[in-house]
């Protein structure tokens, strides 16, 4: 009896499915350089990369492999907040939109760290609220 009353539990616990990267890869591969024109915008990027992030979406890419999905990011010598975060200069970096028609101060970034066999390992999100 108490099986029964514990299972509506666990499976409204869970949710939805999650997420595939099949989905969720091509969505911001178009967000990164579209220009962010709203708060709405900016933080419905921000949502969409702490998923891939969440997910693990990237993990185990090579670097081609990212790339092809992507586009390559800025190398994480030229941004403070790699370094900060423990991440190699080596590493990409990606700010999540464009400056657009409206001023919105800080957009979501990715950065993304490598193995030494040139493998995805761990991303960082600066998220906005």
């Amino acid at each position: 009896m108490r099986t029964l009353f514990l299972l509506p539990l666990l499976v409204c616990a869970c949710g939805g499915p999650a997420p595939s990267a099949r989905d969720t890869l091509p969505r911001l591969k178009n967000v990164i350089d579209e220009p962010v024109s709203s708060v709405e915008q900016n933080k419905q990027n921000s949502d969409l990369v702490v998923q891939v992030s969440e997910y693990k979406h990237l993990h185990g890419m090579t670097r081609l492999e990212l790339e092809e999905q992507l586009g390559k990011g800025q190398t994480c010598a030229e941004h403070p907040l790699c370094s900060e975060r423990g991440f190699f200069p080596e590493d990409w970096y990606y700010e999540i939109g464009a400056e657009g028609s409206s001023y919105v101060r800080h957009r979501p970034a990715l950065i993304v760290g490598f193995s030494r066999f040139g493998k995805v390992e761990r991303t960082f999100v600066l998220e906005v609220r």
